[in-house]
């Protein structure tokens, strides 16, 4: 048996494996399955994107390079002044991913140095599992900064001694799981705080074009780019899931190091997908109709929930809604009881640290309209 990195022996399973083990084993059952569990709308990718990537398979695909052809980071920096009024240079401040997932998992290899005292990576908690993976495989220490009442994420309350520990903070509004939007002021209060303790700071920012009504969320990079970089993906935007598709843009110096870094395992989009990309970042119509889909259903769990007492975070944002758990029943308890009728939702100490998100379950709003009808039908025989 070959000798494995130790971080294997002190890691869970990943929680969505392990909620997709549990449905599978009740779908075997026999029961119809609503699933609300990962975050992968079914709603399909626009035509449009999905032909611009038939298009640029070419006969011969070549190697891509880290930082994609001029036409994807050129579209990305159009967005980002459109959309958040924040100008940033395509050939410096813009670097294509494969998806948000492996920017976050990887990004910590950046900035860590194992045998170091400073080795802190300070995240919200509950929150994105790989903020802490990624930590850890790098060496680092993670440090988790629990979330409660509205979950905004407060990184000044923390003491001085944490702070000048850390290297790497990770920020992400609308949150996920809970929806939460951080004000404008509080982004700027947090790139404040980051300059002064020296600490790299990456806003996750994978849903601020995934919002309901006129709280629309703002990017850390409106604060400025020195020290920051902001983390944007096409999954949720487009319905491009499956396409691994995203950017990290900011601070040039950073992002030349992020390059050099990434050239090295080819942590490289091809050049198909950046064509779909492209064409994607530059349209902003396809993610209005996106919009209201997913401001129709949760307004239809919404008014399901209200209706019957049950109290739902994230009405203004991002595809999930974080429902508190009846009295009398944990998370998991309620979670298993859900999924016993069919109904899929993920517990939530899930997304937690430590006990964060205890509590609470998540909703993902990925079905379609009739199937979230069928849904509500079988919950309301449970209550």
């Amino acid at each position: 048996m070959p000798r494995l990195n130790p971080v294997f022996a002190n890691l869970s399973a990943y929680p969505i494996a392990a909620l997709e083990a549990k449905k599978r084993r009740v779908a075997e059952s026999g029961v119809r399955i609503f699933d609300f569990g990962t975050g992968d709308p079914r709603e399909p990718t626009p035509e449009f994107i999905r032909q611009a990537l038939l298009d640029a398979v070419a006969p011969r695909c070549g190697y891509p390079s880290v930082r994609g052809r001029p036409p994807v980071r050129e579209a990305i920096a159009g967005y980002m002044q459109r959309r958040f009024g924040v100008g940033v240079d395509p050939s410096t401040q813009v670097l294509p991913t494969a998806g948000s997932k492996e920017a976050v998992f990887h990004t910590p290899l950046l900035v860590i140095d194992k045998d170091a005292d400073d080795d802190l990576v300070i995240f919200p908690d509950p929150g994105y599992p790989a903020y802490q993976r990624g930590a850890l495989f790098a060496g680092g220490t993670p440090y988790a900064v629990p979330l409660t009442e509205d979950h905004i994420f407060r990184p000044w309350l923390l003491p001085s001694d944490v702070l000048s520990r850390a290297r790497l903070m990770w920020s992400n509004s609308p949150h996920n799981p809970s929806g939460a939007v951080t004000p404008l002021a509080d982004l700027q209060r947090t790139v404040d705080l980051c300059r002064k303790y020296d600490i790299l700071l990456v806003s996750d920012e994978t849903y601020t074009d995934v919002y309901q009504g006129d709280d629309v969320p703002h990017s850390m990079l409106e604060c400025g780019v020195e020290g920051v970089l902001a983390l944007h993906s096409l999954s949720k935007r487009s319905g491009m899931t499956g396409y691994r598709s995203g950017f990290l843009c900011g601070d040039p110096t950073i992002i030349a190091q992020l390059a050099t870094l990434r050239s090295n395992p080819g942590l490289v989009p091809q050049d198909f997908v950046n064509a779909a990309a492209a064409v994607a970042w530059a349209d902003d119509a396809h993610v209005e109709k996106r919009r209201e889909i997913f401001a129709e259903k949760k307004l239809l769990f919404l008014d399901f929930f209200d209706e019957v007492g049950i109290e739902a975070l994230g009405r203004s944002s991002t595809i999930y809604l974080w429902i508190k758990t009846p009295d009398g029943q944990t998370d998991v308890e309620w979670a298993d009881r859900l999924l016993a009728a069919g109904i899929v939702v993920s517990p939530g100490p899930m997304f937690g640290v430590s006990g964060a998100g205890a509590g609470y379950v998540r909703l993902a709003l990925v079905p379609s309209m009739p199937v979230c009808r069928e849904a509500i039908a079988v919950w309301r025989t449970l209550l």
